[in-house]
């Protein structure tokens, strides 16, 4: 028997919040069991966890064409049993879902079993998983601003991105010492989400020498499945020595967010969650398909709270322009850091098992 069976992965920004709660729970002896899927980004993350208790789930995600569509609901189909086992063999007092293909299944299996769920949305545009489930929810976890019209306001609450214990500024020569950077001068991240964007590695590599002369050193994130891995070091033309590295993966977001001076970025929930606890200034560029185009609306409403700027995709061609005048320009990096630290609140992990607590009898 298992406290609380907490569904997530597919993506860093599903299964690092689920990380985040179980830590949480374990903290306050909770038992709980992670629930993730079979992708390489779920196996890279959860490795370095090995206190926790997890178990992979074959799935799919839906698309929008008729073979996308087909796919996902074979793969549904196909886990219903493997879902089925585990609700049953661990009667869990709580099944929390945090969105995502994963969840449908598990939701479905659990309102029909009569098992209570928990949803949390991380984005400003809420998810069809959770659109689908929200009406059986015990509880509905949003981001601050954010409303579901059709349920009740008392099952709602705004509780934000829980984020892992080990999210936390740094000092910023230590973190360069941990990603492998030995560079004073100024940092260019480029991280294009939990796995990758070819469009920012792209750019990286066709703007990396003018970068250079500006003295600007990038560490650009590729992605597991883009394969790019270097580690240069140049010397420009004013004799400034600059770098650039670029890795599939990183096990050490917070070391890699403390150790820059600015942002280039995708714009998932968790991905901004983490920007603002490690108060670095980014330039968001949302990833154009994304559901319901969730990233443009997240970076929409960072950008109004003065915490970075947005630039979407088909405007590319200016990136190096917005870089090269934000990454010189101390006041306004001094001001959204400001501002940042104003965004960064209470610890969103422990919220949420105060709330669950309130709600259900977990011991």
């Amino acid at each position: 028997m298992k406290d609380i069976l907490i569904i997530c992965g597919g993506t860093g920004g599903h299964l690092s919040p689920g990380i985040a709660l179980a830590e949480e729970l374990d903290i306050r002896g909770y038992s709980n069991l992670l629930c993730i899927s079979h992708k390489t980004i779920d196996s890279a993350i959860i490795k370095k966890y090995n206190n926790l208790n997890f178990k992979s789930f074959y799935g799919i995600g839906s698309s929008r064409n008729l073979r996308g569509k087909f796919l996902f609901l074979h793969a549904l189909f196909s886990s219903l049993p493997s879902i089925l086992k585990v609700l049953i063999h661990h009667k869990p007092k709580v099944v929390f879902l945090f969105g995502g293909y994963l969840s449908v299944g598990f939701g479905l299996v659990s309102v029909l079993l009569g098992y209570n769920i928990v949803l949390h949305e991380a984005n400003a545009r809420v998810g069809k998983a959770v659109r689908l489930l929200q009406r059986f929810a015990k509880r509905v976890y949003l981001p601050e601003g954010v409303k579901i019209c059709t349920i009740k306001g008392s099952k709602l609450r705004s509780m934000g991105y829980p984020l892992r214990k080990e999210m936390r500024l740094l000092d910023r020569k230590e973190a360069r010492k941990q990603i492998g950077i030995d560079n004073n001068g100024l940092l260019l991240l480029v991280v294009g989400g939990s796995q990758g964007a070819e469009v920012l590695n792209k750019w990286v590599i066709d703007n990396y020498e003018s970068l250079a002369e500006e003295g600007i050193s990038i560490y650009c994130i590729s992605g597991l499945n883009n394969g790019l891995a270097s580690n240069d070091v140049l010397i420009n033309s004013q004799g400034q020595k600059v770098s650039i590295k670029m890795v599939p993966f990183s096990e050490n977001m917070a070391a890699v967010f403390s150790s820059g001076d600015l942002l280039i970025s995708r714009a998932g929930g968790g991905t901004i969650a983490e920007i603002i606890k490690c108060k670095i200034p980014s330039i968001l560029i949302p990833y154009p398909n994304s559901a319901d185009n969730h990233q443009l609306h997240n970076a929409k409403i960072h950008e109004n709270l003065g915490a970075g700027i947005l630039i979407e995709q088909k405007n590319i061609d200016h990136l190096f322009d917005e870089v090269k005048a934000l990454i010189h320009n101390e006041n306004l990096l001094k001001q959204i850091k400001i501002n940042l630290e104003n965004l960064n609140k209470e610890d969103t992990a422990e919220l949420i098992v105060n709330d669950l607590e309130s709600i259900v009898d977990l011991k």
